[in-house]
């Protein structure tokens, strides 16, 4: 079904910019994604409600509603500054991995740039599911969404604490400290929690302590790498 939106005051348009904000994604249990390719794996996840487009896009389902609106009132919405002319109201993904053997923990991740990434990482190399941390960003959040470049609507994503999750798999943390060994060294686990931890901080250390195994990766140079390209590495070596 194809509409037209001709004022900054619809209702469809001031709901769906309501979004922008975490507290309303709670609330509404929504949240926006932008441009094509993220529609079109959305799509293919069935979590899209309904899309803002400059223009009608021919593949979309008929019970999904097309509002069709002019660019300047979808970069009211548009979290881009060259929006692609596709802005999409979704529910939020409620996926449920067929299994938890390759899972990566992300315990306090502050930056939704980094989420993102991690979270499109870990579908390129084929984990079962991203688990977040009570006090990490929102993974809705309009960055991480962009960064994930359309994996959240195809990976699993969980909550909660880490002891909910690591009863048959061995929990392996990154942290540069005395206890850790060079990811080379570490054999894949057939079953294992990944755990990476805050920009900042790290992981805490009370995950750490409680560990199976402490490893890092061997760089020269410079003291540390950004969390994103360190779990994408570690990643690798352990898929």
């Amino acid at each position: 079904m194809i509409k037209e939106i001709n004022s900054k005051d619809n209702n469809k348009l001031k709901h769906a910019a309501s979004l922008k904000e975490s507290k309303y994604r709670k609330e509404y249990n929504e949240f926006l994604s932008e441009g094509k390719k993220s529609l079109d794996m959305a799509l293919k996840a069935g979590n899209v409600k309904e899309i803002f487009t400059v223009k009608p896009i021919k593949e979309v389902p008929q019970d999904i509603t097309q509002y069709v609106l002019k660019e300047d009132l979808l970069k009211k919405i548009s979290s881009t500054k060259n929006p692609e002319g596709i802005v999409f109201v979704c529910n939020v993904v409620n996926r449920k991995p067929k299994k938890l053997n390759k899972v990566v923990y992300l315990d306090h991740i502050n930056d939704p740039g980094n989420m993102g990434t991690i979270i499109r990482t870990a579908l390129a190399f084929d984990y079962d599911a991203i688990i977040v941390s009570e006090g990490s960003c929102d993974v809705y959040n309009e960055k991480a969404i962009a960064a994930s470049k359309g994996a959240i609507f195809s990976l699993p994503i969980l909550h909660g604490d880490l002891d909910e999750y690591r009863e048959g798999r061995q929990v392996i943390v990154s942290a540069l400290n005395e206890k850790a060994v060079d990811i080379k060294d570490v054999k894949k686990p057939q079953s294992f929690i990944l755990v990476v931890g805050n920009e900042a901080n790290g992981v805490d250390e009370a995950i750490i302590a409680s560990a199976d195994i402490v490893t890092k990766i061997e760089i020269k140079n410079i003291d540390s790498l950004n969390v994103a390209i360190a779990t994408g590495i570690l990643m690798d070596h352990l898929r």
